[in-house]
């Protein structure tokens, strides 16, 4: 039976400093069990850093199997267990080698992160960075928990070398949108600035993260059916009751629409069509702006496989 030297890591991306660690036993001829921990937040999808170091193993003709497995919780043994347990230790520069450091030059279109990466994986992480574009709308009511759970997961992307540009109404309005009020019309106006914008970018590969009320389901399901021409789209509806919304506006929105000084505020005097399909539904009645951006970040990352 075939005796191996066993590495474990996340591998998050795979880099020179990672098959530097195991040099030595490639150089020995010793054949290889590399595992893949399965980390909940997983900056990279597990299957594609199995890819990434099949490739690299591929390249340099390596007996290498790849395995990917639950997290760890702790690694334990007992006396005389057969086999060592070795610290490798590595020149510092290869040692200074960072997967963050990769993540960002990644998110900066900063190209020397390549240089950063065994021959073979950059290959299978270029392509998956290329691949099309993803469209993530939220939608839901007024101060439900859009624009700061978008915001957090725009922020989580970034953190994983992910291309992604977070959109919301105050930047369309601010550019775009310069002119427009409030008015159905204007809203409608306003969404179609969104969805060019939003399709342009996606387009060119971008994961982009929106946050509109986007009130009506027949513009919503057009939106949609434009994005879907070229890239990919998921609804994301951010579920909150009308009196816990009251509750979080501290700017007193709800109560100056009540009171007829506020026109065409959606949940008040305008309504809100609840979606019936979205690919994500976020209670923010019951879960933290943190769990629900980590549930829609875990959702893109399985899209992304």
């Amino acid at each position: 039976m075939t005796k191996r030297a066993v590495y474990i890591g996340r591998w998050t991306p795979f880099h020179m400093g990672h098959l530097e660690i195991m040099k030595k036993k490639i150089e020995q001829k010793v054949p290889l069990l590399i595992l893949i921990r399965n980390t909940h937040y997983d900056l990279y999808p597990p299957d594609l850093r199995k890819r990434m170091i099949d490739a690299a193993m591929r390249k340099l003709k390596v007996d290498a199997k790849t395995l990917i497995i639950d997290d760890i919780e702790s690694v334990n043994w007992g006396r005389g267990v057969g086999y060592e347990v070795n610290e490798v230790d590595v020149q510092t520069e290869i040692k200074n080698i960072s997967a963050t450091e990769i993540r960002e030059r990644i998110s900066k279109n900063d190209n020397s992160w390549k240089t950063m990466i065994p021959e073979g994986a950059n290959k299978v992480l270029e392509d998956y960075l290329k691949e099309s574009g993803l469209v993530v709308w939220f939608t839901g009511l007024p101060k439900s928990g859009k624009s700061t759970i978008s915001s957090l997961v725009n922020y989580k992307l970034e953190r994983m070398g992910i291309k992604s540009e977070n959109v919301d109404s105050k930047l369309i309005r601010s550019t775009f949108s310069k002119d427009l009020g409030f008015t159905k019309e204007d809203r409608l106006k306003n969404l179609e600035n969104a969805k060019y914008l939003t399709s342009f970018l996606s387009k060119n590969g971008a994961y982009v993260i929106c946050s509109f009320i986007s009130p009506f389901k027949d513009e919503r399901d057009k939106i949609r059916k434009e994005i879907e021409k070229n890239s990919n789209f998921v609804e994301v509806y951010v579920k909150a009751s009308i009196d816990i919304c009251k509750k979080r506006d501290g700017e007193g929105l709800y109560k100056l629409a009540e009171e007829g000084k506020i026109q065409n505020f959606t949940g008040v005097s305008d309504p809100y069509e609840i979606p019936e399909n979205s690919e994500i539904v976020l209670d923010t009645e019951k879960y933290t702006a943190e769990e629900c951006a980590n549930k829609v970040v875990d959702y893109i990352l399985s899209f992304k496989k």
